[in-house]
C-alpha cells in the first residue's frame, strides 16, 4: 500500500517538475533572443520570434496577455501601427477579464501559487498600453482616438485604488480563510496617482495641435501635479511659441528597459504563546511587515515565495537631439516607469503577501496531516503485525516507504511554492521629451543616447518631412 502511495507521489511530482512547471513557474527562456532584437532594433525579428515562441507555446493560454503585449510594442516600433493596436487592443480586453477571472479562482492559486491564474497585467503595464495606442494613433493621424487612449489612461488610474478595495473584500470573506484559524483583514495599500506624466503631456500637445487652450491649460496642470512640480519649466518651454517661419517639433525617446520582478523570500514565523503570526523581511535583523492573529497547535516557522519589483540598468542617461548633424539640444526625463510600477505595485502588494502566508499556513497545515495520517497508518499496521523475522523486514520497508511518501509531500510542496514573475519584459524603462523650432522642410534628424560621462552609447537616425500643418512628434528608442 505505501509503495503504491509513494509511487503515485512520485509520479505527482515528476509531471509537475517535468511536464507542468510551465504551468507553475514563470517562463522566461525564450526571451533571449526577442530581447536581442529590441536592442539592434530588428522588430520586424523580434515580431517573428514572438509570433514563432507563441506557436511553440512559449505563451500558452494563461500568459495570452503577454503575447498580445510583446507583438503590440514590437510591431509599433516596427512602424506598423494598425497591426500594432489590434495585438494591443486585444491585451487591453484580456487584460480585464483575467483580472475579473482570477478573483473567482484564487482558490486554485491557494493550493499552488499565482502562476496558475490567468495573467492580469500589472497596472502600469496597463497605463502604458494606452499610451502606445495614442503614439499609433498619431502616427495614423486619428488625433481623436488618440485623446480617448489618454483619457482612458487618467480612467484607469482613478480607478485603481477601488479596483483593490473590491477585490480585497472577497478575499476576506473567501471559505479558505475561513479555514485557516488565521485573523486578519484584506487591506490594499494607498496610492496618490491620479495622473500619467507621459499620458498628460501627450494629450496637452493633441489639446495644442487643434488650438484648444483651455483643455491644455487643464492637461498642464494635470502634467505639473503627476511631476510635483517639477516639469514646469520644460512645460512652458514646450508652450512657447517659436521663431517666425519655424514649426514646432516635440521629440519623444523611449530609453532602457522596463522593471522586472525577482524571487523574494519572506519568513512567517508563529508564536503560540502570543497567538500571533509575523510575516518577516530575513537579513541581519528580521524586519516585520505586517502581523496577525493565527491560533495554531504548535510553533511555526515557514519561509515563502514573493515577486517584488527591481529596475534594471541602463546605460543611458541623457539624449540630445542633431538635425542635419548639428546639435539641438537635450531632452528632459519626464517619466520614469519604475517609480511608477513600484507606486502602483504598492496598493496591491499587502493582498499578495498576505496571500501568500495565508497560502503557507494552508500547505504547511495539509502537510502536516498528511504526514499524521502517513504515521498512524504506519503505527496500525505494525499493531497488528507478529514478531517474526520477515514482518520485521516488512515493517522495515513500510517504514522506509513511508519516510519516503513523507519526503514526496515535502517536494511537492516545494515545487509549487514559487512566486508569480510575470512582467511585460520587452516594455522601455524611461520617458525623455523635448521641443526644437524648424522651418518646413526635409531633415535627418538623429538622437544620440549619452551616458553619464557624455559618451555616446547609441545612435538613431532617420529622414522626416516637417509639415507646417502636421503635430510633427518624432519618436525614437533605445534598449540599451
Amino acid at each position: 500500500m505505501y509503495f503504491k502511495r509513494f509511487l503515485a507521489a512520485f509520479i505527482a511530482i515528476f509531471i509537475l517538475s517535468y511536464v507542468g512547471c510551465a504551468y507553475i513557474q514563470t517562463q522566461v527562456q525564450h526571451y533571449k533572443g526577442i530581447e536581442e532584437d529590441f536592442t539592434s532594433r530588428f522588430y520586424s525579428g523580434a515580431a517573428e520570434k514572438i509570433e514563432k515562441a507563441g506557436k511553440e507555446g512559449k505563451y500558452e493560454g494563461k500568459d495570452k496577455v503577454l503575447y498580445y503585449l510583446d507583438m503590440g510594442i514590437a510591431l509599433h516600433f516596427a512602424g506598423r501601427y494598425e497591426e500594432s493596436n489590434q495585438f494591443l487592443d486585444k491585451a487591453e480586453v484580456a487584460i480585464e477579464e483575467n483580472f475579473t477571472r482570477s478573483i473567482s479562482k484564487m482558490m486554485i492559486s491557494f493550493l499552488l501559487n499565482d502562476n496558475v491564474l490567468d495573467y492580469a497585467g500589472e497596472d502600469y503595464e496597463d497605463i502604458f498600453i494606452n499610451v502606445i495606442k495614442n503614439l499609433n494613433y498619431i502616427h495614423l493621424n486619428k488625433k481623436d482616438e488618440a485623446m480617448v487612449e489618454i483619457r482612458r489612461t487618467n480612467l484607469k488610474l482613478n480607478r485603481l485604488q477601488d479596483k483593490y478595495s473590491n477585490m480585497a473584500e472577497k478575499l476576506g470573506t473567501s471559505e479558505k480563510l475561513k479555514e485557516s484559524e488565521a485573523e486578519f483583514s484584506f487591506i490594499p495599500g494607498k496610492t496618490n496617482l491620479r495622473y500619467s506624466i507621459t499620458g498628460s503631456y501627450l494629450s496637452m500637445l493633441g489639446y495644442k495641435s487643434t488650438g484648444k487652450w483651455d483643455d491644455v491649460k487643464i492637461d498642464r496642470m494635470k502634467l505639473l501635479e503627476a511631476s510635483s512640480g517639477r516639469l514646469e519649466n520644460f512645460s512652458k518651454e514646450v508652450l512657447s511659441p517659436g521663431a517666425e517661419n519655424t514649426v514646432p517639433v516635440y521629440t519623444l525617446c523611449f530609453a532602457g528597459r522596463s522593471p522586472v520582478k525577482i524571487q523574494a523570500t519572506l519568513l512567517l514565523d508563529y508564536d503560540p504563546d502570543l497567538d500571533m503570526a509575523r510575516i518577516m523581511m530575513p537579513g541581519k535583523k528580521n524586519t516585520e511587515i505586517s502581523s496577525f492573529k493565527y491560533k495554531g497547535d504548535s510553533e511555526l516557522h515557514l519561509k515563502f515565495a514573493v515577486p517584488e519589483i527591481v529596475r534594471r540598468k541602463s546605460r543611458i542617461r541623457h539624449i540630445r537631439t542633431l538635425v542635419n548633424g548639428q546639435a539641438m539640444g537635450e531632452l528632459y526625463l519626464i517619466e520614469d516607469f519604475g517609480g511608477i510600477a513600484e507606486e502602483t505595485f504598492n496598493v496591491k502588494k499587502p493582498l499578495i503577501y498576505l496571500r501568500a502566508a495565508l497560502r503557507t499556513l494552508i500547505k504547511a497545515t495539509i502537510d502536516a496531516k498528511t504526514k499524521e495520517n502517513i504515521d498512524k497508518k504506519y503505527e496500525e499496521k505494525e499493531g497488528e503485525e507478529e514478531d517474526k523475522e520477515e514482518e520485521v523486514k516488512k515493517r522495515g520497508k513500510d517504514k522506509f516507504m513511508a519516510g519516503l511518501l513523507k519526503f514526496a509531500v515535502d517536494a511537492v510542496t516545494d515545487i509549487t511554492e514559487n512566486a508569480d514573475l510575470r512582467c511585460w519584459r520587452t516594455m522601455p524603462g524611461r520617458v525623455y521629451a523635448g521641443k526644437i523650432d524648424l522651418p518646413p522642410g526635409e531633415y535627418e534628424v538623429a538622437f544620440e543616447y549619452l551616458d553619464e560621462r557624455g559618451k555616446v552609447v547609441d545612435l538613431e537616425k532617420k529622414i522626416v518631412f516637417i509639415d507646417k500643418n502636421d503635430m510633427n512628434l518624432l519618436e525614437g528608442v533605445s534598449y540599451r
